[in-house]
């Protein structure tokens, strides 16, 4: 796809709408979806995982949380509470099932793209150098919620 405006909002819209999708189908909770928010530079992320993604979109999935809920959708997944090293490989493979889902929507609406392996954020990260995000935050019950961020390099 060319890269001019209509077109670079056409993927965005194409990406929000597959992140949507992928976190419904993976993520074993009914959520509540806010509208997505531009935000600027830098994004600081405590506790997450980054998937980056190449072709015909350029950028990062952040997904954000505390590790407390991870921890609970790895039960709810598994049968098992998560913690520690169980816990930071399992958000890495939560991130890798939500990106993969989401390659896979995109390449149904002709936007091919592969996604690199996942990067699991802990602590205090500061990512920054990207172009363009969208956050989107997702709310569970009892005030548990996960924000999405798609950061975008064209």
């Amino acid at each position: 796809m060319a890269a001019g405006d209509k077109n670079i909002n056409e993927i965005i819209k194409e990406v929000y709408n597959g992140t949507i999708y992928a976190v419904k189908k993976i993520v074993p909770l009914e959520p509540e979806v806010g509208a997505p928010q531009l935000i600027e530079p830098p994004l600081f992320v405590k506790f997450g995982v980054m998937i980056g993604f190449t072709g015909g979109i350029k950028g990062e999935l952040v997904l954000q949380s505390t590790d407390a809920f991870f921890s609970e959708i790895g039960e709810l997944m598994f049968g098992m509470p998560l913690s520690d090293d169980m816990l930071e490989s399992f958000v890495g493979e939560l991130g890798n099932m939500i990106a993969g889902s989401l390659a896979t929507y995109l390449a149904d609406v002709s936007i091919v793209t592969d996604i690199t392996h996942p990067t699991v954020l802990k602590g205090d990260a500061k990512l920054s150098g990207f172009k363009r995000a969208l956050l989107v935050e997702i709310n569970y019950q009892a005030d548990k919620k996960m924000a999405v961020h798609l950061l975008l390099n064209q």
